[in-house]
């Protein structure tokens, strides 16, 4: 038997005072109706009505039970409204995973997000690994690069990519480089995983053309974080992501070097914890939030993917 469903048919005919007016305020047939109250007075043990050809009335124990229901009911009723509130409006704690070069990008990005969602609080974690929607329970991860795993929710973003740059200072005592092959002459700041082979070669692309460098690697980091910071202690040059050092490079603290090369263009990406109903409203207002600010025309707008070069 459905328990909830023989106790809402029984407290709409206590309310309704028949059985033939409960019956078509729920469109139901009566006989429906009454053959389910019974089956729940015999599952009971106990008769919740005493019925009569003009009337019915609650017995004792009828009365008792039907307070007992209509209070449940009542919860239940805001319970999912509560919940239909929740899906329709930014509230709760955001848990959000960001690859280590969106870190400066988002977390200065977030005050206009927080004050149009009052009851709001955010969360982050600086990490490139999709499955943490799952390990970590977040909301979402803004990922950046190929995704390995095609059963993920994704939303595409935007792209990036990455620059050569390194402090006025660092360049000072030599020429500035007009050709990736020149980098060999240079100290290289680079990110690997602790788990991997640190990546000492570095691909350029200019039109049709390609160039591999095998760089002289200094420092390594192992968090991603560390690119930016060690590029501005001007002990070597680094390849962060654009939108990582962007703002370095506006303001000075940072040069780019080989601006005609470009690098591999890398895709921004919210991934999302698979799920059989569409993502809550403080997940769907955030990632609306950051494509918007990845597609205007603010410090955060991204270029459109570049062509590839053509095969040789």
């Amino acid at each position: 038997m459905d328990k909830f469903k023989a106790m809402t048919f029984f407290c709409r005919t206590v309310e309704a005072k028949s059985f033939a007016a409960a019956a078509q305020s729920m469109n139901v047939v009566p006989s429906a109706l009454s053959k389910l109250i019974s089956a729940l007075e015999k599952e009971l043990g106990f008769s919740l009505l005493s019925r009569s050809t003009r009337s019915l009335s609650l017995t004792e124990e009828g009365a008792v039970y039907y307070e007992q229901c209509r209070q449940i009911l009542a919860d239940v009723e805001i319970a999912e409204g509560a919940g239909r509130l929740g899906a329709a409006q930014a509230r709760g704690t955001l848990r959000i995973g960001m690859h280590p070069g969106l870190r400066y990008a988002m977390m200065t990005a977030l005050k206009p997000f927080i004050d149009e969602q009052p009851e709001l609080k955010v969360e982050t974690l600086i990490t490139n690994s999709a499955t943490a929607v799952i390990d970590e329970g977040l909301d979402l991860v803004l990922h950046i690069g190929a995704l390995s795993d095609s059963s993920m929710i994704a939303r595409p973003l935007g792209w990036t990519r990455p620059i050569v740059c390194a402090t006025p200072a660092y360049l000072a005592s030599s020429d500035e480089p007009r050709h990736p092959r020149e980098l060999a002459g240079y100290r290289a700041v680079i990110y690997a995983r602790r788990d991997e082979a640190p990546n000492t070669r570095w691909t350029f692309m200019k039109g049709s053309e390609t160039c591999d460098v095998e760089v002289p690697v200094r420092v390594v980091s192992r968090d991603g974080v560390g690119l930016v910071d060690a590029a501005l202690s001007g002990c070597c040059l680094a390849r962060p992501l654009d939108i990582a050092a962007r703002h370095l490079v506006a303001a000075g603290q940072l040069r780019q070097l080989l601006s005609d090369w470009t690098g591999e263009p890398q895709a921004i990406t919210a991934v999302l914890p698979p799920q059989g109903r569409s993502a809550p409203a403080k997940v769907r207002l955030f990632v609306d939030y950051v494509a918007a600010l990845l597609a205007g025309s603010g410090s955060l707008a991204l270029p459109v993917k570049p062509a590839r070069p053509a095969s040789r």
